[in-house]
């Protein structure tokens, strides 16, 4: 019996409309988006994009494990030889709750735990660059 092997996609949504898009790292996401609201729509966009056939190759194990609306980031599971094509499809996401988005893949990680364990530490680097960007402001 040959065991099911994944791959698990951290991403991040960016707003390109919102005023600090060029000035921090992270906008915060509307806190009404759900890991199951994000998998709904992933499955309507590659159903729109690749048809019948994306969905069926992806449909069994597509799943959002994980989204944090206070960093906007996320990890999406997916087998591992269909992971480009939703990847693909997270890049055609256009629109959240009425907001246009950009998404982007940070990185591709056979287990899960080294994309929680990139996700920590691309937030803790977040976290020193707006330190950085605090101490460097002169108050007035």
């Amino acid at each position: 019996m040959v065991r099911f092997k994944s791959r698990y996609l951290l991403f991040e949504v960016l707003y390109p409309q919102e005023k600090q898009f060029h000035e921090y790292p992270t906008v915060p996401s509307d806190g009404s988006i759900t890991t199951s609201g994000l998998s709904k729509l992933l499955r309507n966009t590659i159903a729109e994009n690749f048809g019948d056939v994306g969905i069926g190759k992806v449909a069994s194990s597509l799943s959002v494990k994980y989204f944090s609306p206070s960093t906007s980031t996320g990890i999406l599971r997916v087998s591992r030889q269909h992971f480009r094509l939703a990847w693909a499809a997270l890049c055609f996401l256009r629109e959240l709750n009425g907001k246009p988005v950009v998404i982007r893949v940070v990185r591709v990680s056979g287990t899960i735990k080294k994309a929680e364990l990139a996700a920590i530490d691309r937030n803790a680097t977040e976290v020193r660059q707006l330190s950085s960007l605090d101490d460097a402001i002169p108050t007035v």
